[in-house]
Order: structure tokens, then sequence, then C-alpha cells
């Protein structure tokens, strides 16, 4: 009887154990892999991807421009954001991150306006994060023209965008820059 009991704490120390290994995989590995999964998928895209950008045009305070993302093997959407920085900024626009505000309106080649979502958390194609809170971003597709209006231009600044892509996690997949003309 003595050895019943041993072997039936035994067994349940060893489901205990069991169930604890599956808890950790399942809360710390699972995430892990899901977000390297999709990093992979959005660099795939990211690499196939072309920003084009025309020049930012300004009247009073605002500016606005022209930004295409083009990628010929998709038909989706990718959400685009844009903000102004001053033109000193321009060596490292890769790590400069957008305010929290922003006054940015998006015009599709119809000329309706486009979705707005908001996005928690982006990161670069190497799942390192960017951005941690919310964000309003657009809903654009892929390969047709649309119209960026920013508000809050000051002489000499810049308008950065970000154009990014995910499913789940939301990666930054291209960012460009473009100014006044000269």
């Amino acid at each position: 009887m003595e050895n019943v009991v041993q072997e039936i704490i035994m067994i349940a120390i060893i489901v205990a154990i069991g169930i604890a290994i599956i808890t950790f995989s399942v809360s710390v590995l699972y995430p892990q892999i899901v977000l390297t999964s999709q990093a992979q998928v959005a660099s795939n895209i990211a690499s196939e991807t072309t920003l084009s950008v025309g020049p930012l045009l300004t009247n009073e305070g605002s500016g606005s421009t022209v930004v295409e993302v083009y990628n010929p093997a998709e038909e989706g959407n990718v959400s685009i954001i844009a903000f102004f920085v001053p033109q000193s900024y321009e060596t490292s626009v890769s790590l400069v991150t957008p305010p929290s505000t922003s006054s940015l309106q998006v015009y599709l080649q119809n000329g309706k306006p486009a979705e707005s979502l908001t996005l928690n958390k982006v990161y670069d194609l190497n799942g390192r994060l960017l951005y941690d809170g919310e964000l309003k971003a657009y809903s654009v597709p892929f390969n047709s023209p649309v119209t960026l209006g920013v508000s809050g231009y000051q002489p000499g600044d810049v308008a950065v965008i970000w154009v990014m892509y995910g499913q789940g996690y939301t990666f930054r997949i291209g960012y460009t820059f473009t100014g006044v003309p000269s």
C-alpha cells in the first residue's frame, strides 16, 4: 500500500512538471515564435516593396505629398503615418519616432478619406520595439498613390513617412522622408 501511495505522488509530481513546462512554452516561447515568424513575413514583403514619394507642398502650417507603396506581388493594404521633424534630423530619420498625436489626413486615389486605425506597438523587421503606445494610422492599398496632408509644418521641416504591415504584430516595412523642393 505504501508503494502505491509513493507511485501516485510520483505521477502527480511528473504531471505537475509537465503542466508547468507546457504553460511556460505557451506563455513565453510561443509568442516569441509567432513574433519571429511574422517578422520574417514582413521582411519578405519589405524586400519587394518600393516607396515613391513626391515633394512636400506647404501652405500656412500644413504640408501635403503624394506617396505610393509599390509591390506588384501584394494586393492588400498597409498602414501609413506621416509626421514632421526638423530638417537636421534627415541623417537619423530611421531612428525618429512619431509623436503620440498628429494631424494627418490621408486621401485615396478616388478622393475618399482612408480608413483610420489604432496601432498599439510597432516593431522593426528584427523584432525590436520601435513604438509603444497608441498610434493613429491609416489603411491604404498597395500599388495606388495616396495623398497625405499633415498639419504642424514649420519652415525647414521634413515629412517622415512610415509604412507598416502586420497581422497580429505590426512591423515598419519602410520609411522615407520628403521636404520642400528648393
